[in-house]
C-alpha cells in the first residue's frame, strides 16, 4: 500500500511528539507575537505622545519669548529636518504662520487623525497623532507625528520573526522526520526479533553495532542481553531434563525388573525383599525431585524473606557433630577449625545444608583414612579434604546441576550437592571457591562482611 509508510510515521510516538513540539511552538510564537504586537503598540504611541507634548511645550516657550516671527522661523527650519514633526501655527486672529498641518482639528487636545488624499505636505502620512494647544497670547499650535513610520519598523521586526519562525518550525520538523524515520527502523528491527523469536527462533538477535547512543540501543542491549538467558536457560532446561530422564531410567529399570521377578517368585522370602527394593529404588527417585524442588525454591529467593542473623561457627559445629560417627566410622577423620565468630544474615537451615553437602561430598569422594577440616574465619566456612581433588576443567561440570565426573557416577548421589551449595551461596550474595590444594580440594563460601 502506498500509503503504509506514511500510517507507519503517523502511529510513531516519536513523530507525534514531534507534531506536538511543532504545535507548541506555532502556538508559543503565536502568543508572543500577539502580545509583544500590542506591547509594541502601546510603546510606539506613548513614545510618539512624548515627544509631541516636548515639542509643543519647547515651541510654547520660542512664542512667548521671542514671538510668532521668530517662532515660525524655527518651525521652518525644523520642518526641512529628516524624519521632522508636522506642525500648525496659527496666530490669533486665525492666520496661519507656520507649518502643512492644515487640517489639524481646533481644538484643544490629542487627536487621531489620517491625512485626506491630496492634502499639501501630508504626502504618504497616514496616521497621525496631533496634539492642540492653545497659548496664552490667543495664538494655536498643532503638532503630530506619523505613527506610521513606528508601525512600519514593527511590521519588519515580526515579518523576521514570522520567517525565523517558520524556518524553524520546518527545520523541527525534518528532524523530527529524520530522528522518527531512525526510531522505526529501530522498532521495526526489535519487532522482527521478537516474532522470530516468537515462532521458536531463539537464536535470533537485534542487530546492533555494541555502541549505545540513545535509549533504543539501550533497549537493544538489554533485549538481546535478555534473550541470552532465556537461550541459556532453554538449554539448561533441555540438557537437565535429559540428565533427569537419564538418572530416573535406571532405577525405574531396576524397579520394574525387581517387580517383575517378583511376580515369578513364590517364596515370601523373596517376594518380601524385591518389594523392599523396589521402595528403594522409588525412595530415589523421590529423593531426586525432593532435591530439584529443593534447588527451585532456593533460586526463587523466596527465603530471604526470613533472614535473620545466624552464626556459622554454631551451624559448623552442629554439621561436624552430626556427621562424626559416619566419617569416622569409615575410617576418615573430621576436625572443626574456629578463629572467631562470624554472624551473617541468611537462612539457618539452608546454611546447615549447604554445609552439609559439602561435607558429605568431602566423605564420599576421599579415601580410606582422609582427613576432613571445618573452617570457620571471618566472612568465610571452608570444607577441606586430602582427596584425589577435582582438574581445573571439571569445576564447571560439578557445579552444574546433575554434574558427575565419570569416576563418581559410582558413588550414591543425583548431582545436587555443590549445585544446590552455590544456589545457597548466590541467596546470600556469598562467593563460593574451589581452591585446589595438591593434594585435596577446599570448598570456601566468602560471605559478605556484615
Amino acid at each position: 500500500m502506498p500509503f503504509a509508510p506514511a500510517k507507519r510515521l503517523l502511529r510513531s510516538t516519536v513523530f507525534r511528539l514531534s507534531l506536538l513540539n511543532a504545535a507548541l511552538l506555532v502556538l508559543a510564537m503565536a502568543g508572543a507575537g500577539i502580545a509583544g504586537w500590542l506591547m509594541s503598540q502601546n510603546i510606539v504611541e506613548s513614545d510618539a505622545r512624548e515627544r509631541i507634548a516636548l515639542e509643543v511645550h519647547a515651541v510654547a516657550v520660542e512664542v512667548s519669548q521671542e514671538g510668532l516671527v521668530r517662532a515660525a522661523d524655527a518651525i521652518g527650519a525644523r520642518s526641512e529636518r529628516p524624519g521632522a514633526l508636522e506642525y500648525l501655527l496659527v496666530d490669533p486672529h486665525g492666520r496661519i504662520v507656520a507649518g502643512d498641518l492644515t487640517t489639524a482639528p481646533r481644538a484643544a487636545g490629542w487627536h487621531a487623525m489620517a491625512a485626506r488624499e491630496g492634502a499639501p505636505g501630508l504626502e504618504g502620512k497616514e496616521h497621525l497623532l496631533v496634539l492642540t494647544s492653545r497659548l496664552p497670547d490667543g495664538s494655536l499650535l498643532a503638532i503630530g507625528e506619523d505613527i506610521e513610520r513606528g508601525e512600519a519598523v514593527r511590521e519588519a521586526v515580526f515579518s523576521a520573526l514570522l520567517v525565523s519562525g517558520v524556518i524553524a518550525l520546518i527545520v523541527g520538523l525534518a528532524i523530527g522526520f529524520v530522528a522518527t524515520r531512525r526510531v522505526l527502523r529501530g522498532m521495526q528491527d526489535i519487532l522482527g526479533t521478537v516474532r522470530a523469536v516468537e515462532q521458536g527462533d531463539l537464536t535470533a538477535r537485534i542487530p546492533h553495532t555494541g555502541r549505545t547512543r540513545d535509549d533504543l540501543d539501550e533497549l537493544a542491549l538489554a533485549m538481546n542481553g535478555m534473550l541470552d538467558r532465556i537461550n541459556r536457560l532453554v538449554g539448561t532446561v533441555r540438557r537437565v531434563s535429559a540428565e533427569i530422564a537419564h538418572d530416573l531410567r535406571t532405577p525405574l529399570t531396576r524397579v520394574r525388573h525387581t517387580l517383575e521377578a517378583a511376580k515369578r517368585s513364590h517364596d515370601v522370602q523373596e517376594l518380601r525383599q524385591s518389594i523392599d527394593d523396589a521402595g528403594g529404588g522409588i525412595d530415589g527417585a523421590l529423593r531426586l525431585f525432593e532435591s530439584m524442588l529443593d534447588l527451585a525454591e532456593i533460586d526463587s529467593g523466596d527465603a530471604r524473606k526470613e533472614f535473620a542473623p545466624v552464626d556459622l561457627a554454631a551451624v559448623a559445629e552442629q554439621v561436624v557433630d552430626a556427621y562424626r560417627p559416619e566419617i569416622e566410622g569409615s575410617g576418615r577423620s573430621i576436625d572443626l577449625l574456629v578463629s572467631s565468630e562470624i554472624l551473617v544474615e541468611g537462612d539457618i537451615d539452608l546454611l546447615t545444608r549447604a554445609a552439609a553437602n559439602l561435607v558429605d561430598n568431602a566423605l564420599k569422594h576421599s579415601a580410606m583414612g582422609a582427613r576432613i577440616v571445618v573452617r570457620v574465619a571471618p566472612a568465610f566456612l571452608s570444607v577441606e579434604d586430602d582427596g584425589p581433588g577435582i582438574a581445573p576443567d571439571h569445576v564447571p561440570t560439578v557445579l552444574r546441576p546433575f554434574g558427575r565426573l565419570d569416576a563418581a557416577r559410582t558413588t550414591p548421589g543425583n548431582g545436587l550437592g555443590l549445585a544446590i551449595v552455590e544456589a545457597v551461596a548466590r541467596l546470600h550474595d556469598a562467593r563460593m571457591e574451589i581452591c585446589h590444594l595438591a593434594p585435596g580440594l577446599a570448598v570456601r563460601l566468602t560471605f559478605p562482611v556484615q
